[in-house]
């Protein structure tokens, strides 16, 4: 993983063509600042060895150890509520992060601790957990991967406390504040080029938009009816329901009569997988009226089961299928590390640490963790990770692959098509 590492790093550029390190992430809380050495002093240098000796012999390019009072990533995600199911992946990952860019030397040469906080799938419990992470553990940088809710919560205490956020999360787009960078999907990445597709695969014409009643599915179901509309297609039904509904019954009986051709789901987390066990019952299941989702991913996927999801399409920025040789490494360990039946990695926590990747080579390259002065070293960032090559736009979003896998009779996934770059359509001058 250390070669991955460092391959990452030489592939990273900033916008002033400086080369950055990727940095390490971690899934603990940290020690108490006693327990940290804060000696940064450089050890005197003994005279040149022969090169027979142990100390020429040492790998000339392996990294010091980091040193020195940690720099901290908090990480505000959902480890309960609707979204839980998201939650394990992410706190997995939270641990390659400090392993990682601890391994790489660190961001300056410190090491680097996580800290979790989880908002319960709820805006105001969000809130709470950023100012936790802000004023109990004094992080130098928020990392989330939690409904827009929450972060419409939580970024007031950012921005008044100056802490770079990095929502890593798929969202509905248009944020844009001082102390904001987005690494997860946006509409125009996930469904402009994918609903056409997706209606040339199927032959459907006739979409039915169901998603929970908050701002990310009314904005992606504002943008879908864009999208399906250019393509020569129909919205014939369109139904929000609260997050944490568990009764579909109603919502299927009006799908059943709307005579739609196509289902758009952009339901999270425990809804989804009533809804779909439940559609099943009445007739619209995925074998009477195929699905393009947009959120389902392995997790909860796999709480479903095949006998429901087989043929879906899921139109995602990751995949644990995705096909090049650092993903494959890195799936391969994630297993090893935390067992083959480990909950999968997957869209939320692929972005988690790939947002980590970013802060550590834009912290390095700026050669602090100065808020400003690491969100100047991010714009025009690129970095090779598993998940592809990434690039940090104007917009202060990531142009990033899109992948759309279809879901296997035995509950696999199969990755049927990439778009290897694909560029938001966001504007920001914050």
């Amino acid at each position: 993983m250390m070669a991955l590492l460092l391959g990452m790093a030489a592939a990273c550029t900033t916008s002033d063509d400086e080369p950055a390190a990727p940095e390490p992430t971690a899934a603990t809380a940290a020690p108490a600042a006693d327990e940290v050495s804060t000696d940064t002093e450089p050890a005197s240098e003994p005279d040149p060895a022969p090169a027979t000796t142990e100390s020429a012999a040492a790998a000339p390019d392996e990294p010091a150890a980091p040193s020195g009072e940690p720099v901290r990533i908090g990480i505000l995600f959902s480890n309960s509520g609707p979204a839980g199911i998201f939650g394990q992946p992410t706190a997995n990952i939270a641990e390659f992060i400090t392993e990682d860019i601890n391994a790489a030397g660190g961001i300056n040469g410190r090491p680097v601790e996580t800290f979790l906080a989880d908002d319960a799938t709820d805006p105001a419990v969000g809130r709470q957990a950023m100012e936790q992470l802000i004023e109990s553990d004094g992080v130098d940088v928020v990392l989330g991967t939690h409904s827009s809710a929450t972060r419409e919560a939580a970024k007031p205490l950012a921005e008044d406390a100056g802490v770079l956020y990095i929502y890593a999360a798929l969202y509905e787009g248009g944020e844009c504040s001082p102390v904001m960078f987005n690494t997860g999907e946006v509409p125009s990445q996930q469904l402009a080029p994918v609903i056409p597709w997706m209606m040339d695969e199927t032959g459907g014409n006739t979409w039915f938009l169901l998603g929970n009643d908050y701002v990310w599915p009314r904005r992606s179901f504002e943008l879908a009816r864009e999208y399906i509309e250019a393509a020569g297609g129909e919205v014939v039904g369109e139904e929000y329901v609260p997050l944490g509904t568990q009764d579909f019954s109603s919502v299927a009986q009006q799908i059943a009569g709307s005579g739609a051709d196509l289902i758009f789901p952009a339901l999270v987390g425990g809804d989804a997988i009533a809804f779909e066990t439940q559609a099943v019952d009445f007739g619209i299941g995925q074998d009477a009226i195929p699905r393009l989702a947009n959120i389902y991913e392995e997790n909860v996927l796999g709480v479903m089961g095949p006998a429901v999801t087989a043929g879906m399409r899921v139109t995602l920025g990751y995949f644990k299928e995705v096909d090049n040789p650092a993903n494959a490494a890195f799936v391969a360990r994630y297993f090893e590390q935390f067992g083959a039946d480990a909950p999968p990695h997957m869209t939320f926590s692929s972005h988690i640490y790939d947002a980590a990747l970013l802060y550590a080579a834009a912290a390095n390259a700026a050669g602090t963790t100065d808020t400003a002065a690491v969100a100047a070293a991010l714009e025009g960032l690129t970095l090779s990770t598993p998940t592809g090559e990434i690039t940090v736009t104007g917009s202060r979003h990531l142009a990033q692959p899109i992948y759309v896998a279809e879901i296997q009779a035995d509950g696999s996934q199969l990755i049927v098509k990439s778009f290897p770059s694909v560029e938001p359509d966001e504007t920001c001058t914050p």
